[in-house]
């Protein structure tokens, strides 16, 4: 109320009014990036000749954005008028133009609103051009979308960058509509005056809307799938919040929530995308490539989502861009860091804290975003450990560890923590180039040591300790050549290392003399990647866009296990060249109705010295504005392999070799895909049906090695087989609303083929018949969203026994064995769970971001199974013991940012 009276003051004692009939013969010409909206306001009182109604100290926290070329004054000021977010203008009684911030309207006025240009267009046929970025702190949005309002076949998506180049807009009076997940949907009104060759379009974030008078009803959802697109989900890292989860929030178990994803990998973050498993997705990182994704045994992703700015994950039948992986794609662009103005943030919960600061340069020429997160031990910490230590053979990830887990049947804990580390700077030389430098580290550190167990006459101690972990960079150059020729260059660094140093200690005492036995493993496997890689579009019309690029990588890979410091049961050094080049065309056809994309891989793998071909097709058909057809094929190498060591006695682990083409071959898929969808403004059927044809998969198992001797050669238990994955994904999603989610349902079947366990096929670990998932999100006031999700899957195949027997040994001493049937010939019960998370808003430091979240993990506290131990006596016959995963787990965390 006082504002008001001041401004009504401020209006009688205008000096100089000027009406909002203005002369329409004066011209603006003026070009504001990030401008205090004072100076604006300032510019058209000096240079135009308008006389404004403001108060100075009400507005002076606004900018502006904009470029005025030949534009009528009266066009130009409205413009500024309705693109200023939280600002609006209204005419008086005198006909003067009065400005205040939104919240402060007077009742009694309407303020201007945003209208479609009534003159008539002046161009026609135009090619748009632009760039669009958050308008909060100034980060580029990639694949943000443009469509011309009216024309749903005239769109473009932002690539990396944020940039786009929008053809065939119909003309210079049209509305363009921008959308980016997680932000507001903006309109932008052409005219005559506005140059379309630069556009700088800000969109702002849907959790920061100032607007206090009218409530928005809609909503964007948590998770996008993009339109023509295969099997491609997009999310972004502020969207991620809004979900359940196992802690804090999580990148990976976000994307396990949708169909064709397996969630029921609780102890695994790692992502097993339709029958594949994880060493089969290709995660890369600002473009380069991380090998280790989870941390505390595959509890947590190993991704901060505070450094993370939008994801992408290609289910299937990803083009021509991408190769050296069977299953999937996901690519991660990190965070740029705010260009304008310092802020710093943070979450803290019970299992670890992380924080983040960002720092610009100075006029928005670029800025250095940093990130950091580090788990600590805490009673929360301590359940996981707990569950976790219970594993007799336990190693590598997906649920193992590369450490070989919590290998230990005493009741000590074992000491461990997990922290990363990001880090990018962004530089901005010219409006055409872009200059950044990406950074990661994570590790996992365990020492599973413990000391003074044993008997009467036996004591020892057992020193094991490893760690593990990945260390990546990238740096990158774009240029944006003339809006049509757009190139990256990047070079690129990626190291995973896991080092394990395991002592048993042992001293027997018999008859006054003490015997000392000592049993050394040590393990490490280390992989260097370093990579060159220029990816270039060319548009060369508003129909056809043409990609190419190549791509050089060297690997090094070393892995080596050795017992008692003489005994080398595996030592391998491998190399490796990689060198690809690609090339795809994207073709609209039919007056934007059919689009095919045709493309092809060639790669050239110097072990094996040979070339590999890999054609890439996506076809897409729009019947109407509502259903879209689609479907792709390709083919696709993997070159480095991630292999399960199987070792029963001393827990399995997982190492990473290169494929030589002999003893491990280089393995290949062939995909097929086709499906439908059917969107309207807040709902969407998807459906996908896949096939997946597997060859020259490779595993390594001891359990038909008759001995080890120092001789005994690695090649005698790699073992080679076959395979295929098939299924079909069905999706049921509400957009928009209060109360927003989707319902997946995924049917799918997963075969190997491995004549060393018999003739035929059986079910891969991985191997889930039926998923169903239900996540629902309600926004029942502004400050507050609560959400649930809901996850029930067939239980995954094991191998039961179907027997034991007892040797005696020469010594008189017995020998219990188990004999087991066909690998996988049994299931474990089927799997179930239900979490809830409640987010509330905080607002008791005015200008401070920050939110209070309450998370329920297996909120009715289900025992789901997570493996099963057998043993035998002679007595009781057969026991079996279930290993249970997580059950009912509580979590709190506080998250605060400046900005």
């Amino acid at each position: 109320m006082k504002k008001n009276i001041l401004l009504a003051v401020i209006c009688l004692f205008s000096a100089g009014r000027v009406s909002s009939q203005t002369n329409d013969t004066v011209s603006v010409n003026e070009n504001y990036i990030h401008a205090p909206i004072l100076k604006v306001l300032k510019d058209f009182e000096m240079k135009y000749g308008m006389t404004l109604k403001y108060d100075s100290a009400a507005v002076a926290g606004f900018v502006y954005e904009g470029i005025f070329f030949s534009a009528p004054l009266q066009i130009a000021f409205e413009r500024v008028c309705q693109e200023v977010k939280g600002l609006s203008c209204y005419v008086d009684d005198d006909g003067i133009y009065c400005l205040v911030p939104t919240k402060n309207l007077p009742r009694n006025r309407t303020k201007l609103e945003n209208k479609r240009y009534e003159g008539n267009a002046s161009r026609r046929n135009l090619t748009v051009t632009g760039r669009i970025k958050d308008q909060t702190n100034g980060e580029f949005l990639p694949y943000a979308t443009v469509h011309v309002e009216g024309h749903v076949t005239i769109a473009t998506v932002t690539n990396n960058d944020g940039y786009f180049t929008l053809y065939n807009v119909p003309s210079d009076t049209e509305v363009l509509v921008f959308k980016y997940l997680g932000y507001e949907t903006q309109r932008f009104f052409l005219s005559p005056e506005i140059n379309v060759a630069n556009l700088f379009v800000e969109l702002q974030p849907a959790v920061n809307a100032l607007d206090e008078i009218v409530v928005v009803a809609e909503r964007e959802d948590v998770l996008k799938i993009p339109e023509l697109s295969v099997g491609i989900i997009q999310t972004t890292a502020a969207k991620i919040a809004d979900l359940p989860a196992l802690g804090e929030k999580d990148l990976f178990r976000t994307f396990q929530l949708m169909p064709g994803i397996s969630g029921s990998n609780e102890s695994s973050a790692g992502m097993y995308v339709r029958g594949g498993t994880p060493d089969q997705n290709l995660v890369l990182y600002d473009g380069f490539t991380i090998y280790h994704q989870e941390h505390l045994m595959g509890v947590f992703s190993a991704f901060n989502t505070n450094a993370i700015k939008d994801v992408r994950l290609h289910k299937g039948g990803f083009d021509a861009k991408h190769g050296g992986r069977l299953s999937s794609v996901m690519e991660i662009v990190g965070k740029t860091g705010n260009d304008r103005e310092v802020n710093i943030g943070g979450d803290v919960g019970f299992l670890g804290f992380n924080a983040f600061a960002e720092v610009p340069f100075g006029n928005e020429k670029g800025s250095v975003f940093v990130a950091g997160r580090r788990s600590f031990q805490s009673f929360m910490y301590d359940k996981f450990t707990d569950v976790y230590s219970n594993t007799q053979s336990s190693g590598g990830m997906g649920g193992r560890g590369p450490g070989g887990g919590f290998n230990q049947r005493n009741q000590e804990k074992p000491e461990s923590y997990f922290y990363d580390l990001n880090a990018k700077v962004t530089y901005n030389p010219t409006k055409r180039d872009i200059v950044s430098l990406s950074f990661f580290n994570g590790e996992d550190i365990l020492d599973n040591s413990r000391e003074g167990f044993g008997s009467s006459s036996t004591s020892g101690s057992i020193t094991d300790k490893t760690n593990w972990g990945n260390i990546g960079s990238s740096l990158k150059w774009s240029r944006n050549r003339d809006n049509r020729f757009y190139t990256n260059a990047l070079v690129s660094f990626s190291k995973y290392y896991s080092l394990r140093d395991r002592q048993n200690s042992t001293t027997t005492t018999s008859g006054g003399a003490a015997v000392m036995f000592d049993m050394n493993t040590d393990e490490h496997n280390n992989l260097w990647d370093y990579s060159l890689k220029l990816d270039n579009e060319y548009k060369i019309s508003g129909n056809n866009r043409l990609e190419f690029g190549l791509n050089a990588s060297i690997y090094n890979i070393d892995y080596r296990y050795v017992q008692s410091d003489t005994s080398n049961i595996l030592n391998m050094q491998n190399s490796g060249n990689l060198f690809s080049a690609y090339i795809q065309d994207r073709w609209t056809l039919s007056g934007g109705k059919f689009t095919l994309t045709p493309g092809i891989r060639l790669s050239y793998y110097d072990v094996a010295s040979r070339m590999y071909g890999e054609p890439r097709l996506q076809a897409f058909y729009k019947v109407n504005g509502e259903i879209n057809l689609k479907a792709s094929a390709g083919s696709y190498y993997q070159f480095v392999n991630r292999i399960v060591r199987e070792d029963i006695s001393a827990g399995s682990r997982d190492i990473w070799l290169l494929s030589d083409n002999k003893n491990i071959p280089v393995s290949r898929a062939i995909h097929y895909v086709a499906g439908g969808s059917y969107e309207t403004k807040s709902l969407i059927f998807d459906v996908e049906a896949y096939y997946k044809k597997l060859r020259n998969l490779s595993e390594y198992t001891l359990r038909f090695a008759p001995s080890f001797t120092d001789n005994a050669g690695y090649e005698e238990f790699f073992y080679t087989g076959n395979g295929y994955s098939r299924g079909i994904d069905f999706l049921l999603q509400k957009k928009y609303g209060k109360l927003t989610g989707w319902i997946g349902y995924t049917l799918g079947e997963t075969r190997y083929s491995f004549p060393v366990y018999g003739d035929g096929y059986f079910p891969a670990n991985q191997d889930v018949t039926h998923e169903f998932k239900t996540v629902l999100t309600w926004k029942p006031v502004r400050d507050l969203t609560l959400s649930a999700s809901w996850i029930y899957a067939t239980g995954k195949p094991h191998t039961e026994p179907i027997g034991a027997y007892t040797l005696t040994t020469p010594n008189s001493g017995n020998m219990n064995f188990i004999v087991v049937d066909k690998k996988n010939n049994a299931r474990y019960p089927d799997y179930h769970r239900m979490d809830l998370l409640a987010k509330y808003d905080l607002s008791f430091i005015r200008g401070v971001k920050s939110s209070l979240s309450v998370s329920l993990f297996n909120l009715y506290d289900y025992p789901n199974v997570w493996y099963r131990e057998y043993a035998y006596d002679q007595s009781v016959g057969v026991t079996e013991t279930n290993i249970n995963l997580l059950g009912f787990t509580p979590n709190i965390t506080l998250s605060i940012q400046l900005k």
